[in-house]
């Protein structure tokens, strides 16, 4: 799995007109069945996903096409990781 951190490198005010388009961009990946869950972090900074183990070539494309990335106003910084243990309702997500 990964751990996508996502942060503003611009005021939230240049990052505010991509909000929309980033949000149908995380939406189209969930309804896909990539992206676990995702939202922002509470310092309204930035935010964050998890999205299923794809390939990482795979995965970099992906991010390529968020809008925050085409407009350069947020970074990534992906963590690589294996589930191992989750509450019994998350269990289909363990590497075991």
């Amino acid at each position: 799995m990964y751990l996508l951190e996502i942060s503003y490198t611009q005021p939230v005010a240049q990052v505010e007109p991509h909000f929309a388009t980033h949000g149908a961009w995380v939406k189209k990946y969930i309804d896909h069945g990539t992206f676990v869950f995702a939202g922002p972090k509470k310092s309204g900074l930035g935010g964050v996903i998890v999205s299923k183990s794809i390939d990482k070539a795979t995965l970099s494309a992906l991010i390529a096409e968020d809008s925050f990335v085409l407009a350069g106003v947020a970074e990534y910084h992906v963590v690589d990781f294996e589930c191992r243990v989750t509450a019994p309702a998350l269990d289909a997500m363990k590497v075991l």
